[in-house]
């Protein structure tokens, strides 16, 4: 039976969302697709399976990120499925739970870490300078004509507030950047 969940993950709570993938798992339900604001779930045997997932640097179609993907596979770990973003993409794996009891463990280094959150912050800014574009032209739209648009003025304060919860997110990267940085020091 197909099960599809709304539900929506913020950038920065990539481990958030993979915890209750997992939780999905161990009730017996298997993902199998995911969108932007959509889950969709098939029913299997309770802890079969357990959950991954990335955020990498360029299209999921990329040389680079195929041949990790590859490289996945040939480690037992399947790629369910990707959402692409402008210069990035979310990747969903999944392995046997008797395969990987301990949950699949990639990005384990420092700078592995590092570099995803890297990858993340670069699109976070691209967000950034998009919804700030959107807000000033909506902005300039509403008030800096003859007329005002009050239509505009809506879209221009929503953009505002869709730049300030981007804001948020990239300092809250940066910041978990900065303490891996900080733990690398310590290490070395």
């Amino acid at each position: 039976m197909r099960r599809v969940i709304h539900k929506i993950f913020w950038v920065w709570q990539l481990e958030k969302e993979q915890a209750w993938i997992n939780e999905m798992a161990s009730h017996g339900y298997s993902l199998e697709h995911a969108g932007r604001l959509t889950f969709e779930f098939e029913e299997t045997e309770a802890d079969l399976y357990t959950y991954k997932t990335l955020f990498l640097k360029g299209w999921a179609d990329s040389e680079e990120n195929r041949k990790y993907m590859k490289f996945l596979e040939e480690m037992g770990i399947k790629v369910v499925c990707f959402i692409n973003y402008p210069g990035a993409c979310w990747v969903y794996t999944r392995a046997l739970k008797a395969d990987y009891p301990d949950g699949i463990d990639l990005f384990s280094d420092i700078d592995s870490k590092i570099n995803g959150m890297k990858a993340m912050s670069g699109y976070m800014i691209f967000v950034m300078a998009m919804t700030l574009f959107a807000a000033l032209l909506n902005l300039w739209c509403a008030i800096g004509r003859d007329y005002f648009s009050p239509i505009n003025f809506i879209c221009s304060i929503s953009m505002f507030v869709l730049f300030t919860l981007a804001t948020i997110a990239t300092v809250r990267i940066f910041v978990n950047m900065g303490k891996l940085k900080k733990e690398r020091t310590i290490h070395e």
